[in-house]
This record gives C-alpha cells, sequence and structure tokens, in this order.
C-alpha cells in the first residue's frame, strides 16, 4: 500500500491496491491486518478479565452496582461530548498525508468536548441530590473523567494507529494500556482501601496512564505528538451527528444500569452488571474483525451505498462465523461464573443465558451499521439508533420498576433486534437507489 505519510497520492477507492481490495491479495492482507486487531482485542479482553474478576471478587454487588452505573453513564454522554472525532478521524486518516495533524484536530475537540459533558454532569448531579442514589459525587467525578475524557483520548492515539493501516502499532498502544489497568487493579487489591470510593481513585489513576502511554507509542512512530490547534465551529457541527449516532447506541446498551440504581435495585444493577459484562466480553471477535475492515470501509464506501451494502453483506457472514459459537458457548458455560467468583454472583448466570444471543445480533447489527456510516448515510443510522434507544428506554422506565433486571434484558433485546433489522433495511434501500 501507498505510504501516505510520504505524501504520495492514496490508493484507489475502488479496490486497486490489493491490500484494500477482496481477492486473494486482499485475503491475505485481512488475514494479516486481523492478526494484529485480534492481538490488540485478546489484549484488551484479557485486561478487561482481569479487572472484572478482581473488582467481582473484591466490592459487593452494590458497590459493583454503583460503579457499573457510572461507567454506563460515560458509554452515553462520552460518545456525544467527542462529536464523532474517532470516525471523522478514520475517514480523514484514509485520504489525509499528515496523521499528526488530523490527529490533533480530533483530539483537541474531544477534550474539549468530554471535559465540557463531565463537568455539566456533574453540575446537574450537584443540583439533584438523590441522582444515582447514594454515589457520593467525588467518586462520580473520578470516574466520569476516567472513563470520559481520560479513555476517549486513550481512543484516538490508538484509532490515529487504525486511520493509517498501523495495526500493529494499535495492537502495541492497546498492550500497553492493557498493562497499565490490570497494574492499577492490582494496587487497588494490595492496597490499603476498599469499596468503590477507594477503586475509582485507582481507576482515574489507571485511565491517565494508560492514554499517556498510548500517546508515547504512536509519538514515536509517527515523529512527534498530535497538532494541535484551535477547533473550528463547522467541526463540531459536522461531526455532531457522529457523536449523536454513537452516544445513542451507548444509551441504547446502557441506560438500563442506572435506573436499576435509580429505581433502588442497586444489587440487582451489580448482578445485572456483572451478567452483562461477561457477554460484552463475547463481542471480542466480532470487533476485532471489524476493526480490521475499518480502513477497508472507508475506502470502498467511495464507490457508492451499494458497495458498503456489499461489504456488510461480506462482514455478516465473517461476523455471524465469529459470534454464533460465542453465543453457545455463553449459554453453555454460564453456570462456571458462580465457581469462578463465587455464590454470591449465582443470579448473574441466568443474566448471562438471557441475553446470549446479544453477539449474534450484534454480528448482524454492527455490519450494516457500519455500512450506512462508511456510506455516509450517518444520519440514519442516528435515527434509526435514536429510534430503537428511546423505545428501550420507555420500556425500561416502565418494566424496571415492577421486574427489575429481567425487563432489562428483555428490552434490551427486543431493541438491538429492532436495531438490527433497521439497518439491514436501511443499507438495502440505499443499495437500491444507488444502483438504480
Amino acid at each position: 500500500m501507498t505510504d501516505q505519510r510520504s505524501g504520495s497520492e492514496p490508493a484507489s477507492a475502488s479496490g486497486d491496491d490489493p491490500e484494500e481490495g477482496y481477492g486473494t491479495g486482499g485475503l491475505r492482507s485481512l488475514a494479516d491486518r486481523l492478526s494484529w486487531a485480534v492481538v490488540a482485542e485478546i489484549t484488551n479482553l484479557g485486561a478487561v478479565a482481569v479487572v472484572f474478576y478482581i473488582l467481582a471478587r473484591q466490592l459487593t454487588t452494590g458497590d459493583y452496582g454503583q460503579f457499573t452505573s457510572l461507567v454506563s453513564i460515560a458509554a452515553i454522554i462520552g460518545p456525544l461530548s467527542t462529536f464523532g472525532a474517532n470516525l471523522l478521524l478514520i475517514r480523514r486518516g484514509v485520504m489525509e498525508t499528515d496523521i499528526r495533524a488530523e490527529t490533533g484536530r480530533a483530539v483537541n475537540t474531544a477534550a474539549i468536548g468530554t471535559s465540557g459533558a463531565v463537568a455539566a454532569f456533574l453540575i446537574l448531579a450537584l443540583l439533584i441530590p438523590g441522582l444515582l442514589g447514594e454515589i457520593s459525587r467525588t467518586t462520580m467525578a473520578l470516574v466520569l473523567v476516567g472513563q470520559v475524557v481520560a479513555f476517549w483520548m486513550l481512543e484516538l492515539g490508538v484509532t490515529s494507529a487504525v486511520a493509517m493501516a498501523e495495526l500493529r502499532l494499535a495492537a502495541m498502544a492497546r498492550t500497553a494500556a492493557g498493562v497499565i489497568r490490570i497494574l492499577a487493579v492490582v494496587g487497588f487489591l494490595v492496597g490499603p482501601g476498599a469499596g468503590v470510593d477507594t477503586w475509582a481513585w485507582y481507576f482515574l489513576g489507571g485511565q491517565v496512564v494508560a492514554a499517556v502511554a498510548v500517546h508515547l507509542i504512536v509519538a514515536r512512530a509517527f515523529g512527534g505528538f498530535p497538532l494541535l490547534s484551535r477547533t473550528p465551529l463547522s467541526e463540531y457541527r459536522h461531526g455532531f451527528p457522529y457523536g449523536l449516532g454513537n452516544t445513542t447506541e451507548g444509551f441504547l446498551a446502557a441506560s438500563d444500569r442506572p435506573l436499576l440504581t435509580q429505581f433502588g435495585f442497586s444489587g440487582q444493577d451489580g448482578i445485572y452488571g456483572a451478567g452483562y459484562r461477561v457477554v460484552s466480553l463475547g463481542f471480542t471477535p466480532l470487533i476485532a474483525l471489524l476493526k480490521a475492515q475499518d480502513r477497508r470501509f472507508f475506502r470502498h464506501a467511495a464507490d457508492g451505498a451499494a458497495a458498503a451494502h456489499q461489504a456488510g453483506r461480506k462482514m455478516v457472514v465473517h461476523g455471524l462465523a465469529a459470534t454464533v459459537p460465542v453465543s453457545i458457548a455463553l449459554f453453555l458455560t454460564a453456570p462456571l461464573l458462580s465457581v469462578i467468583l463465587g455464590d454470591r454472583w449465582a443470579e448473574a448466570e441466568t443474566v448471562i443465558r438471557a441475553l446470549a444471543l446479544l453477539p449474534f445480533i450484534k454480528g448482524i447489527q454492527f455490519s450494516f451499521g457500519n455500512a450506512l456510516t462508511a456510506a455516509d448515510n450517518q444520519q440514519t443510522r442516528m435515527w434509526l439508533t435514536g429510534a430503537a434507544a428511546i423505545g428501550n428506554f420507555v420500556g425500561n422506565l416502565i418494566a424496571i420498576p415492577i421486574w427489575g433486571w429481567p425487563a432489562a434484558a428483555v428490552t434490551t433485546l427486543v431493541a438491538e433486534a429492532a436495531l438490527a433489522v433497521g439497518f439491514w433495511l436501511a443499507s438495502s434501500t440505499y443499495a437500491g437507489r444507488d444502483r438504480g
């Protein structure tokens, strides 16, 4: 592939570059890209699993529920406040020659947005004393800064490597971040304090150090740190649909846990959060596959919605091969959770089995959703995701006070499945118009 850092012309969007195509050379290149994407995601999976294991052993179900509630809030406000900086960085990285300038623009946009979003939420929390139950405001601030501001600075560092098809570099950065996160939770394990209020300090420290480490690794490869510059207002306007689309996806996936806490089910929130965490680990093969394909998706989208839809159809085949075995394995191995974590987490096994279909559903949903984004139909993706998220939220408001976490599981499955169908229909429609 043409070295874009040298200033030469990028490869053809039509797929003439064998690294980006669908032929034999394209498959070999995919295997190479996928191998590094798998390394990155397995490393991240290992770090998340270790952190989850230690926290589940050290925290009560109520404390773990408080932590997952805050992480869920971060999943909702974080993507919106970045104004789609990560997706725009990939799109521009495909065609632009100065990756440091593009990363600097993305970092500056996200830093301003995420800091403002966290500050606004904390002010709201001070004005509403009962917001999120008994979670202390200090803990709330520490976790949100770590999981919104620091997390997205880390992600943009990794994304800059992905944008330049440097997946080996991205894997190195992911590995470093994972090791630092593990060290943070080990420090919490051996330290003098206990409980979620103490963990919040270790969590923030680990996230900040991990973000700095990632940018040091990437800067060494790219010849310097991101070139920060003032972000024009047009950047926020252009990126808003991307950020809103991502945050509606976060709202769809995460709004039930804060509601469980708000309605007095903090113990159930911990159980449900643990079960959902185990199921979400099953997304790892799919995420690795998608990240290996990100750059190719955006290249082929230059040929129109029909090409993007065709790429999405191919991705579904690969995605189902990666997710169907995971869904079956989750259902069959759920009883092992109490063996590993103890009997107090036994109810989470039922959560895992209830949500075992999620990886299968995501295999379809992510493939056609990414096809919409790659074909520059992000607003359609945003509206469809928003409709699913609102339906899920309303269902949770009605059902969670009556049935607790089972209601959250049912509404999640229904909303996610409906969204997968919606993405497929929308992508097919745009492809038909493009061919016509």
